[in-house]
């Protein structure tokens, strides 16, 4: 198997695709949001050309009333790559969220849903972030310092495993070997070069019409936890509220982004890649011959 990895808007979808298309692979996307049919400019999915060029799995599989967790997300991909290596085909693992990399590519040991009132217990306090974090610190101090508190989803999850005694992350998240024979490859670029990076992302996505489609989900019956955690959702909220300025928006996205890639490196970091290509400031094409060139001294040595 192939697996990329690194921090958004780093180019792993361009590549992901042009190594599809070089050797004859599917891609495996490990993305919550990418799944969600409604969210295609906020998670930045395939779009119809690129799907009719490559077969992609787990994109656009899911209703925005659904929610998408790890441990589902393990059953499925590993159903996806079983079948695909029994059909001789190349399962290409691409993604931006690190524990869905892992869930991908190993059997993990996923937490239990905890019960529904300290599931409710959580949400409703999440909705006040300053006292969430401080109950937080109350039960888990070391929770505070380890975990995202700016992200909401991140900061219930940690109330949620803090009230239930389960705090820390799952004890073979890092350990577990994969399930098959795996090249995981890093992409990567300089801070200033992915924030100039984030930033005309940020406005593709908002001239390709981002704001609409997130005030059409945020308005979906029944609308699930997963699709309001997407970056711009919170965001698109305060400008309707009032409490935002249209002006601020850019910025206000772009810095969200950039906390997101700074966690996406730390994630890299911890899963020690086989190799890191440092893109500088190239087109993420040019990462495709290295890639290709590091997966052939891969066979090569299973040769």
């Amino acid at each position: 198997m192939l697996a990329l990895f690194g921090p958004t808007a780093t180019g792993k979808s361009t590549v992901a695709h042009a190594l599809a298309l070089a050797l004859g692979g599917e891609v495996v996307v490990a993305d919550p949001f990418q799944r969600y049919r409604g969210l295609e400019i906020a998670s930045d999915a395939p779009d119809d050309a690129e799907m009719a060029q490559v077969r992609y799995h787990l994109v656009r599989d899911l209703e925005l009333h659904e929610d998408s967790t790890a441990g589902e997300f393990a059953e499925s991909s590993h159903a996806v790559i079983d079948a695909l290596l029994d059909a001789g085909r190349l399962p290409i693992v691409a993604g931006g969220t690190g524990l869905y990399v892992r869930a991908a590519l190993c059997d993990l040991q996923m937490r239990p849903a905890p019960p529904e009132d300290v599931r409710a217990w959580a949400e409703a306090l999440g909705a006040d972030p300053p006292r969430a974090r401080a109950e937080l610190a109350r039960l888990d101090p070391a929770a505070v310092d380890a975990v995202d508190t700016a992200n909401p989803r991140r900061l219930v999850r940690a109330l949620e495993r803090a009230a239930t005694g389960d705090a820390g992350a799952p004890g073979d998240i890092w350990s577990a070997p994969p399930r098959h024979p795996t090249l995981v490859v890093g992409l990567d670029r300089p801070r200033e070069v992915l924030a100039s990076l984030i930033a005309q992302r940020v406005q593709r996505e908002l001239d390709d019409g981002l704001v609409g489609e997130l005030e059409a989900a945020a308005v979906h019956a029944g609308l699930a936890r997963g699709p309001q955690q997407v970056i711009g959702m919170r965001e698109v909220r305060a400008l309707q509220d009032g409490e935002m300025s249209p002006d601020a928006l850019p910025e206000a996205l772009a810095a969200r982004t950039r906390r997101l890639a700074r966690m996406q490196r730390t994630w890299m970091r911890r899963m020690a890649p086989d190799a890191v290509i440092d893109l500088g400031d190239r087109p993420a094409a040019d990462g495709v011959p290295e890639v290709l060139a590091l997966w052939r001294r891969c066979l090569e040595g299973v040769g």
